[in-house]
């Protein structure tokens, strides 16, 4: 007689943005299998699993013994984490090296000539970062930095210890960070490790972002408000990753085959204090930039920039592209679209607003400079 209901153990820790974003995305695909039945599962009752109590299993599988574990128990497994372990099971994570592209095409459009990267070692997905950044930093600039501890800890089956007690080694952080060239560019392999970056220059009196811009990802965002200034951070497609992993196994609980790995590009960064600056080796093209930030709600204000500058529109456009690569109108859009991104990511603003606060004199002008820009309208951006 066939079952009138499906039972799927789900073994993802929903105390992190991360896993409740899987977490979300396996619910989407859930609530139109009319006789599935989610039973969430903490780590500790994985031994209690068993292949009578459930008929499929999503997971955050981060390391080969519990990984055995969970095989043991002879049902149909994806796992969420990414770690590809044996290929027994079906894995699906986050695209590492798009979301290091993402973070170094940031970087280097805001003028950041040493760039560096600060992850934990031995971790599965930091160290994809980091091989990552370390091949594309290099295509770019020969003032590239890594940091790696004098002493490398295995990460045992609980993680969240290991990210804690990094704190731990504050003191050799600190002491690489003040190494480091400035002003420089850095992307921690978690958000978590990015407060911590944060933290660190604080209490060596290193100015984030002026002479460190952080980056972090999974985009949490109380971790990134618990950071001073606060974090920027990329924010992978988690929703995604669980909606993908719920219909791979709805597949494979019909018999049907799936590929064994999948990975799923980041969403975007999402911009805060953390990065809110700019580099240029001419004085005049940061103080313009500073005052354009400042003005824009004015639409940049640009000649009376020039008139208190005492420089014309075309000698200021000169230093621009020299130093940046683009005309100050080119910057004035840069800043618009980062203030509008922002504001549709961290507020619950009526579009008005946010047209006043980015130099529109309308809704209808911010929209079609946005979708201009984007490809998406701001309704369409803010829901994603």
């Amino acid at each position: 007689m066939r079952k009138k209901f499906i039972h799927i153990g789900l073994l993802v820790d929903a105390s992190r943005a991360y896993g409740r974003g899987i977490c979300r995305g396996v619910a989407d695909f859930a609530e139109a299998q009319k006789n599935w039945l989610i039973i969430p599962h903490e780590r500790p009752e994985i031994s209690k699993l068993t292949k009578t109590g459930v008929d499929g299993i999503i997971a955050y599988i981060p390391d080969e013994k519990l990984l055995n574990k969970v095989v043991s128990i002879g049902v149909p497994t994806i796992n969420v984490h990414g770690y590809a372990g044996t290929g027994r099971v079906t894995t699906i994570g986050s695209e590492h090296p798009a979301i290091v592209r993402l973070a170094l095409d940031f970087l280097q459009r805001a003028g950041f000539r040493h760039l560096a990267y600060c992850g934990y070692p031995s971790v599965y997905f930091s160290d994809q970062r980091e091989k990552a950044f370390r091949s594309m930093a290099a295509e770019t600039t020969p003032s590239h930095h890594v940091y790696s501890p004098r002493t490398q800890r295995h990460v045992t089956e609980n993680y969240y210890a290991y990210e804690k007690s990094s704190t731990d080694g504050t003191e050799g952080l600190s002491s690489w960070l003040k190494k480091l060239p400035k002003p420089v560019g850095l992307l921690a392999c978690n958000d978590i490790r990015g407060q911590q970056v944060i933290n660190a220059c604080r209490e060596s009196g290193i100015r984030v972002p002026e002479e460190v811009a952080v980056i972090g990802v999974d985009n949490d965002e109380i971790i990134c408000r618990l950071s001073f200034p606060t974090l920027s951070s990329i924010q992978p497609d988690v929703d995604k990753i669980g909606h993908l992993a719920a219909e791979l196994l709805s597949k494979q609980l019909k018999g049907k085959k799936v590929a064994l790995t999948y990975r799923v590009p980041p969403l975007r960064i999402v911009e805060r204090q953390s990065t809110d600056t700019l580099v240029a080796d001419d004085p005049t093209v940061v103080e313009v930039a500073r005052i354009l930030r400042e003005r824009i709600s004015q639409g940049g204000d640009v000649p009376r920039i020039c008139k208190s500058m005492r420089l014309s529109r075309q000698n200021l456009d000169k230093l621009f592209v020299k130093n940046l690569g683009r005309t100050v109108s080119g910057e004035v859009t840069r800043i618009r679209l980062q203030v509008i991104k922002s504001l549709l990511l961290n507020s619950d603003l009526a579009l008005k607003v946010i047209a006043n606060r980015s130099g529109f004199t309308s809704v209808t002008y911010l929209c079609r400079f946005f979708k201009r820009q984007t490809g998406k309208t701001p309704e369409e951006f803010r829901d994603l």
